[in-house]
């Protein structure tokens, strides 16, 4: 890292230029919280106040999207400081030490972060400038991504150091968005966002409800779907018809007759097509500017293409596509929704029939797996080579696939679809959630049982020190950095 006199070097040279990237910040609502706390304290006493976040990053298409995934905040302590004042912070070398060598493990970027006191919309000092050059310098030979944000009382600025060009880079829009049990919530934008036209009237009855600038919200949702079976085709159904208008959706199978029945996108002549494509165009029908894509592929060979989605609803009738949707969730900071029914039929006569609802919201909520509401035994199954799994279907292992067709009715799917998507309807028009986010519905009793499923600070998918949660793009294994271990950051 620069040192002057073995001082880390806070905050962006002359070398400034502006580029058309698109980027976002997001911030678990816990880790938001506990740094804008110590930076009200920090303000009570009229210093600056200062972070370094570790983020997994998000890589748009061509890189004009980019987004920064907030895994871990560190907020440095007196002992952590040489120089704290109004105007300036500057670190020890011990406490740079211990947070670049953990995001060198774990390929993280490092997004630095101060405020400027009193400024309504910051940008950065010259020293700010010449400063973040050089940390830039020595963070890209060391393989970690560095970027620098400055807050205001109600704007913010942000800056991207770039190796090719050595310079700072300004993106053309900033945003700073916290996930909430809500799902996501903007706080700061730059530049402000600007009036936009009107709604349709096709909306209106739901405008009068919301208003308006929430159902553009709902209007600019890209949405992810998993499975276009019986509550997934429900799903878009509605999702469509309340003004989504991006979509992208997986699922390998065909139509098949035995489908028409719970399929309302589908007809006879559909025999036989891939269901996104007949998926795709039905929703042209009701919307001819809607955005999709369409993946013929099974989820776990195609679910990173879900990662631009603002919300993905999980409509899979096995737990190996569960699982990796529920992970496809905490890697990107999306909200997913998980959806499963069950019908239990017994000589002619229903023996039991319901099914569930459970939302995960990344850094908030518990996860799939927080619960053990994965199960391995069918993931196990589900990887299983022909013979292998011939025996287990045999022996009636193997449910609610096409080698054991399950009980369906379109009754009974329109219920657990319609609970999955008010609740994508309550987070995008801000409506306070309770704390419960697993809705488990029994229809013989004419019930649903609700159930707050919390995080478990062990869970190996999304405890804090977790490599899966916030993670983005990054796919390698952590390793230490020998570069930022080597270097003498140290303050002598």
């Amino acid at each position: 890292m620069s040192q002057d006199g073995n001082k880390f070097r806070t905050a962006t040279s002359k070398r400034q230029r502006k580029n058309l990237k698109n980027v976002r910040i997001i911030f678990p609502e816990q880790i938001y919280r506990l740094m804008t706390s110590s930076f009200s304290k920090s303000h009570e006493t009229n210093l600056e106040g200062y972070a370094l976040a570790q983020c997994g990053i998000i890589a748009g298409s061509g890189k004009k999207n980019i987004t920064y995934l907030v895994k871990k905040i560190y907020i440095p302590d007196n002992c952590d400081l040489i120089e704290h004042s109004s105007i300036s912070v500057t670190p020890a070398g011990e406490f740079l030490g211990r947070v670049l060598g953990e995001a060198g493990q774990s390929n993280s970027s490092v997004l630095e972060i101060h405020t400027h006191l009193d400024a309504a919309k910051p940008s950065f000092s010259s020293i700010d400038l010449e400063n973040g050059i050089e940390n830039g310098r020595f963070l890209r030979t060391c393989g970690i991504p560095f970027g620098m944000m400055v807050i205001g009382d109600a704007g913010m600025s942000l800056l991207e150091y770039e190796g090719d060009s050595d310079s700072l880079q300004l993106p053309a829009s900033i945003t700073a968005m916290v996930m909430t049990r809500q799902g996501l919530e903007g706080t700061l934008a730059y530049p402000a966002t600007e009036e936009t036209p009107a709604m349709p009237d096709t909306y209106d009855r739901q405008i009068r409800i919301w208003g308006e600038a929430r159902q553009r919200k709902i209007h600019e949702t890209t949405a992810g779907i998993a499975g276009l079976g019986g509550t997934g085709a429900l799903v878009l159904l509605m999702l469509a018809r309340i003004g989504v208008k991006n979509f992208i959706l997986i699922d390998p199978d065909i139509v098949e007759g035995s489908n028409l029945n719970r399929l309302p996108y589908a007809f006879a002549p559909d025999t036989g097509k891939k269901k996104v494509k007949v998926a795709a165009s039905y929703l042209k029908k009701v919307s001819n500017d809607a955005g999709i894509v369409a993946i013929p592929q099974p989820v776990e060979q195609s679910g990173d293409r879900l990662k631009s989605c603002d919300v993905i609803f999980g409509c899979v009738d096995n737990d190996r596509a569960r699982l990796a949707l529920n992970e496809l969730s905490l890697r990107y900071y999306i909200p997913y929704i998980d959806t499963g029914t069950e019908i239990i039929v017994k000589e002619g006569c229903i023996e039991d029939m319901g099914g569930q609802v459970r939302v995960v919201v990344p850094g908030v909520t518990g996860c799939l797996e927080c619960g053990g509401l994965i199960d391995k035994e069918q993931v196990a199954a589900g990887l299983m080579g022909a013979e292998d799994r011939e025996i287990v279907k045999k022996a009636g292992y193997i449910r609610g696939t096409n080698d054991t067709p399950a009980p369906a009715v379109m009754t009974l799917n329109t219920i657990i679809a319609s609970i999955a998507v008010q609740e994508f309807i309550d987070m995008r028009t801000g409506r306070a959630r309770p704390a419960y986010n697993y809705m488990i519905y029994n229809a013989v009793r004419q019930q649903i049982e609700r159930l707050a499923l919390d995080r478990n600070s062990s869970c190996s998918m999304c405890a804090d020190d977790c490599s899966c949660i916030g993670s983005g793009d990054s796919r390698r294994s952590g390793r230490l950095k020998t570069k930022i271990m080597d270097r003498d950051v140290s303050h002598s």
